[in-house]
């Protein structure tokens, strides 16, 4: 599918928007106006001088945005790669957590649900379902979000109780069997206090087929729930609410492909080696096909299959209340409990495949992440509330404190390769500290001009204690073999703890001339705290740490709303430099992941998207991103990356998108169709750029009949129309690049109940 063939569409839609008779006359304004808290107050998203992107619910409904993967393919400055069910990589202006999954590690864009930060990538499997609106914010905000929003972040927030009554139930039928069920129930329970209820069922087959066991890959079968209450007294100004949310969700592995490279150097091919072997044999073996290896652990009667497990639940609360003459006391007390059992074949074949077929060097190595964690964090702020003041300010202090075990069991079976036969295990408990105090002060210079200036001092604290542990060596076809299974070389058990200090500034200067046009430049400072390597070789490489890394963000920006607010253009220009970025890489010496730090890296671009709702049935928008993103200096394992582009990060990424509203017969804005087109250009998968993603784009539609008693919708959806193959990670071993894919075209119809 070819950008200009899809903007082509669009616009034909625009053209038929424009044509079609008997619609009223254009309002004052079709652009809603979007409410975001991003800086802890509310404003309108049009005069928050940062680069931001909300997205309301009903939006992220049409589209079918229900992950954070689904978003990041959904929008422009921002993608999204995985490496495991446990290792979700979202992406903001080239800064990327990539494959960083130990107890102390953290992320370096940030997601907060409701406010509250969630510290593990991996309980973020989650779909999204009764949500009010995304805030993505691009560029560090180390004063306000705090600690980890290096590169930016995420905060999906919850729609709230209401004291009137109204509810809302959906049930979808898909390809692939989907079955999914939404909905929400919400009204006051007394004069003082209201509730909601939310919850979301999806049940799905597998997109692909693991055919040496006859199992669906990738399918999906989730529950959620949640309950809030929210508490408002007459006559006073005392505000609290309660969240408790539950999560739970399984599948059955994903699908590994090893693809033989293009760009590697010359080397053996055993993956596609043996896939081409066996469809000689077999007549056929498609890239929807793998025969991922289960392993046999020492001691267990029976191999255990591939799949994941999620199950999480969290208890916010929140608090406001004026202490005093314009001065009000938020509370958000926050706590996290996830527990995740996550399997899979690092390359989704080895020997035991059932052909009895075998390339040189074909090996196998599954792998199995065992985790528990338990996050509780504080947050408390004084605000100031006079707006007939020049000045405005904020006062906080945040405390968080992270459990996480981890016992993770790899084990490998070689047809040749020492070291890559056996089994290892490593049990890993980390303890992450945080405490912060933050402060920010505004001040109107004059009545367009206004100048914002904080800061916020961290320290974050690590320790833990790791052992590895030798659980056996050979395998069934190299019994022999007295290696340890790669990357473990001894047994070992050692503490491992270090603590870091940083003091982020901000400030902003903001211009804003009218109620249509603001200006803005920003000077900020992001911090993401240091760790240590899980799954070590040895103590010594356990018990020493990363570094922090830190990034110096100049940004300015501009958005303006023109022709009676018909159009909206917000445009930002940024210059980032980074220090100790965080890298993890896969050494081709030992097969074995090994976190560094580049020392340098310098990241620069601009963002722009447009809006444009000209009558009130007719929609359009557009963004673009360019992101030019390369390491300053950065040698690793004796490859010199400087230079060179930064991983995983396209340099273009384009989006445009139509919705048109039309009457049907006497039925008013009865019928609704919506097009959406994403692209972007290709990205190197890692430091050394020797393995690249090509450039793709995406196409999804809806279509929506909304009954005259507006209380029922019948809708047909599409995603991924083209059916556009493109890959969410790859992992490059010898002359191959193990291959995890998008989601294929899905479809299906949608039916709404409200009331």
């Amino acid at each position: 599918m070819k950008l200009q063939h899809t903007t082509s569409v669009i616009a034909l839609l625009a053209g038929m928007a424009m044509a079609m008779p008997g619609q009223a006359a254009a309002q004052s304004t079709q652009l809603e106006e979007l409410i975001v808290t991003a800086q802890k107050r509310e404003e309108n998203v049009q005069d928050a001088p940062l680069a931001i992107t909300a997205v309301t619910g009903a939006s992220l409904a049409k589209d079918r945005v229900l992950t954070l993967e689904d978003l990041g393919h959904n929008m422009t400055g921002i993608s999204f790669t995985a490496n495991s069910p446990q290792a979700n990589e979202i992406n903001i202006r080239g800064v990327v957590n990539t494959r960083l999954s130990s107890p102390t590690a953290d992320q370096s864009v940030s997601t907060f649900v409701d406010d509250v930060y969630v510290s593990r990538s991996g309980n973020l499997n989650s779909a999204f379902y009764d949500v009010a609106r995304i805030e993505v914010v691009r560029g560090p905000q180390g004063v306000l979000l705090g600690k980890n929003v290096a590169g930016g972040a995420v905060n999906i927030i919850s729609n709230a109780p209401s004291f009137e009554r109204s509810g809302k139930f959906t049930a979808t039928l898909g390809n692939y069997d989907l079955r999914q069920t939404t909905g929400y129930f919400t009204g006051a329970l007394t004069e003082t206090l209201a509730g909601r209820l939310s919850f979301q069922t999806i049940n799905r087959g597998g997109y692909y087929k693991d055919i040496l066991h006859n199992t669906e890959l990738e399918n999906l079968d989730s529950t959620q729930a949640r309950i809030q209450l929210a508490y408002a007294p007459e006559n006073s100004d005392l505000r609290a609410s309660l969240n408790v949310d539950y999560a739970k969700d399984s599948n059955d592995g994903i699908h590994r492909v090893g693809l033989k490279s293009p760009t590697l150097p010359a080397s053996f091919t055993p993956w596609s080696g043996t896939r081409a072997l066996i469809a000689a044999q077999r007549g056929h073996l498609d890239l929807d096909e793998s025969l991922p290896i289960w392993p046999h652990f020492k001691g267990d009667i029976a191999p255990t299959p591939q799949g994941a497990r999620h199950k999480t639940y969290d208890i916010i609360i929140k608090v406001e209340k004026d202490v005093a003459e314009n001065i009000r006391l938020s509370s958000i007390t926050g706590y996290r409990n996830n527990q995740s059992f996550t399997l899979y074949d690092q390359t989704g074949l080895g020997p035991a495949n059932g052909f009895n077929l075998a390339a040189p060097l074909l090996f196998a190595e599954p792998v199995n992440f065992i985790e528990g964690m338990n996050q509780i964090s504080q947050e408390v702020r004084l605000t100031s509330t006079d707006d007939d003041s020049r000045f405005d300010w904020i006062v906080g202090a945040y405390y968080q404190k992270t459990k996480v075990h981890q016992y993770n069991r790899f084990w490998g079976e070689s047809t040749v390769l020492p070291t890559l036969s056996g089994e290892s295990h490593w049990d890993d408990h980390g303890r992450n500290e945080d405490i912060a105090v933050f402060a920010q002060v505004g001040f109107d210079i004059t009545d367009t001009v206004k100048l914002d200036v904080g800061a916020r001092y961290t320290r974050d604290e690590k320790t833990g204690f790791q052992r590895g542990i030798i659980v056996a060596t050979g395998d069934r076809l190299n019994p022999n073999d007295k290696a340890p299974l790669t990357p473990l070389t001894v047994n070992f058990a050692t503490a491992y703890g270090e603590s870091w200090k940083e003091l982020t500034p901000q400030a902003t200067l903001r211009w804003t001339p009218d109620d249509l046009n603001m200006a803005y430049l920003t000077v900020s400072k992001g911090f993401k705290g240091g760790g240590f390597q899980n799954n070590a070789s040895n103590a010594f490489a356990a018990a020493t740490p990363y570094d922090p890394e830190t990034v110096t963000n100049y940004e300015a920006g501009y958005k303006t709303e023109l022709f009676g607010r018909i159009l909206r253009w917000n445009t930002a220009v940024f210059y980032m430099k980074y220090k100790n970025l965080q890298v993890q890489q896969t050494l081709a010496s030992c097969l074995c992941n090994v976190i560094s730090n580049a020392p340098g890296a310098t990241i620069k671009g601009v963002e722009s998207d447009v809006q444009f709702a000209p009558t009130s049935w007719f929609r359009s928008w557009a963004s673009t991103s360019y992101v030019d993103a390369t390491y300053d200096t950065f040698v690793f394992a004796g490859v010199n990356n400087s230079g060179k582009l930064m991983q995983r990060t396209p340099k273009w990424q384009m989006a445009v998108g139509a919705e048109v509203t039309t009457d049907v017969g006497g039925w008013e804005d009865a019928l609704s169709a919506r097009l959406a087109y994403r692209w972007q250009g290709k990205m190197p998968w890692a430091p050394e750029n020797t393995t690249w993603e090509k450039d793709y784009g995406t196409l999804d539609g809806r279509v929506t009949l909304t009954l005259p008693d507006q209380n029922w919708t019948l809708s047909v959806y599409g995603k991924n129309l083209g059916k556009t193959r493109y890959r969410t990670n790859i992992i490059p071993f010898f002359q191959e690049e193990m291959s995890s894919f998008g989601a294929p075209r899905t479809y299906g119809v949608e039916v709404s109940a409200a009331f």
